[in-house]
């Protein structure tokens, strides 16, 4: 969709947009990110990078970046990981309008200035979502969106089966829609973007996608550091649980339809089949997920209950006789709902 730069002067110098920015060691991808956003067409933004606990030689090099538009920030308490670095990028935050990017992604040049086109179009929304497409690298080289957005209306179904239409960096919101959510949760460390958006589809906040938009920020697919690191410590172990528990929660506040809390069980056995398949991962981690989900969904049927036998049977026998647990997977797939097995988004979904 094409925009003229005329379209927007109501707003130029009068509404700033805060971009925030979570880094951890990555400084040149960090360096694209911001050449993006320096080159945006739209020009009243700030941007608000906040550092996880870099070496004190990269914390150098990002002071290199400060200056009256850029704020540098460092995490000194709080959970590592990106939840708690966006929370205090919105404490710091001056602008009406937030984008969230991770420190690799890419801005289209108008990226800015379509967001803010959609807010005059729909100012009665709380938060626009946008396409996103993926880059390996240069944007351009991959024609494979993140994800589908439709308009059949299923955002929040499809959240909980793992299907999520759009990532963190596809929302533009209103701060005062972020403050009202109470941010991100901190204790999420995986699929923080995910929880998120279902409290807000759970809190009724009106929205709008803007489905045919071109995409106007380009994730990066590499084997690039993430900030959540690639190692699987007992931290990211107990904060994957912790995201079962917080949606579970939400769902029952928001008196959700049964449909939807027996939609999220999907979800309780795909972190079963991470924990199981995944060799470093001890087996007291799957005992505890077994027993969560007994005792959130204790009047649950037979497929709640085959599925735990399956998981804590195939724990058993993982380091014993492995062919045993394929053989035992073959049949849960049978059993089980098919949305327990997905395949993956193109964007890899949450």
């Amino acid at each position: 969709m094409g925009l003229c730069v005329g379209e927007l002067t109501q707003f130029e110098g009068d509404v700033l947009i805060s971009v925030i920015i979570p880094h951890f060691e990555r400084i040149p991808l960090l360096l694209q990110t911001m050449a993006s956003l320096q080159q945006q067409s739209y020009r009243d933004w700030e941007a608000i990078i906040v550092d996880d606990g870099s070496a004190a030689s990269v914390w150098q090099q990002l002071q290199g970046l400060r200056n009256d538009r850029v704020q540098v920030l460092r995490r000194q308490d709080g959970v590592k990981g990106p939840s708690r670095c966006r929370n205090l990028g919105l404490q710091a935050a001056r602008g009406e309008y937030v984008l969230f990017l991770d420190s690799d992604d890419l801005l289209g040049p108008d990226c800015l200035q379509a967001r803010m086109a959609a807010v005059q179009r729909h100012p009665d929304s709380q938060f626009w979502v946008f396409p996103v497409q993926l880059f390996h690298q240069q944007p351009g080289d991959c024609q494979h969106g993140w994800n589908v957005m439709t308009e059949a209306g299923d955002d929040l179904e499809r959240f909980l089966r793992s299907d999520g239409p759009w990532c963190v960096s596809s929302s533009f919101w209103r701060l005062q829609a972020l403050t009202r959510l109470g941010g991100f949760n901190e204790l999420v460390m995986y699929g923080d973007d995910a929880d998120l958006h279902i409290r807000a589809l759970l809190s009724d906040l009106p929205f709008r996608q803007m489905l045919q938009h071109s995409a106007d920020v380009f994730i990066r697919r590499s084997d690039a550091p993430r900030i959540t690191g690639g190692q699987v410590s007992d931290t990211l172990l107990r904060s994957r649980l912790e995201r079962l528990t917080q949606v579970w929660l939400a769902l029952k506040r928001a008196n959700s339809p049964p449909r939807l809390l027996q939609l999220w069980q999907s979800q309780y056995f795909m972190e079963g089949e991470f924990l199981l398949y995944n060799r470093a991962v001890g087996s007291d981690w799957l005992g505890r997920l077994c027993d969560q989900w007994q005792m959130q969904y204790p009047l649950a049927g037979w497929r709640r209950r085959f599925a735990v036998f399956y998981l804590r049977w195939a724990a058993f026998w993982r380091d014993r006789w492995y062919l045993q647990v394929r053989l035992a997977r073959r049949a849960a797939m049978l059993l089980l709902p098919a949305e327990w097995f997905p395949v993956a988004a193109a964007g890899g979904g949450n």
